[in-house]
């Protein structure tokens, strides 16, 4: 499985639509066996899109996000676990192993990563969290 990750500096992008950095990893037996790091422009949605295409990602991990993006990226089928914050590499490695992920929540998110902040509190498709 590969998963990309938006990330500033060690940690994840607090927000998808100024993010400049994607960690792609491939996670093989729940163990990260590669990774690297793909500059891009947030603004160029487009951009993003192809990356994610092209590195085969079928998930994507990222702070916040608007509700346009979050959607085409949806559509696109990749699985989106927005509203996450914290250390990248743990979150990386928790994800791997299978563990919740949900304690990584964004402050103030009361689904735990799982929807956009405008639907907290609904009952959307639960995600691997």
């Amino acid at each position: 499985m590969k998963i990309a990750m938006t990330v500033w500096g060690e940690r994840i992008s607090p927000v998808l639509d100024c993010a400049r950095t994607l960690l792609v990893a491939e996670i093989v037996r729940e163990e990260v066996v590669a990774r690297r790091y793909e500059l891009f422009d947030a603004r160029c949605l487009g951009q993003i899109m192809q990356i994610l295409a092209r590195q085969g990602i079928s998930v994507l991990i990222c702070g916040a996000i608007s509700q346009e993006p979050a959607n085409i990226i949806e559509a696109g089928g990749i699985q989106l676990i927005p509203f996450l914050a914290g250390d990248a590499e743990i979150i990386l490695q928790t994800f791997a192993r299978g563990q919740a992920i949900s304690a990584f929540a964004m402050p103030g998110c009361r689904c735990y990563g799982r929807c956009r902040m405008s639907q907290c509190g609904s009952s959307r498709k639960r995600m691997r969290t």
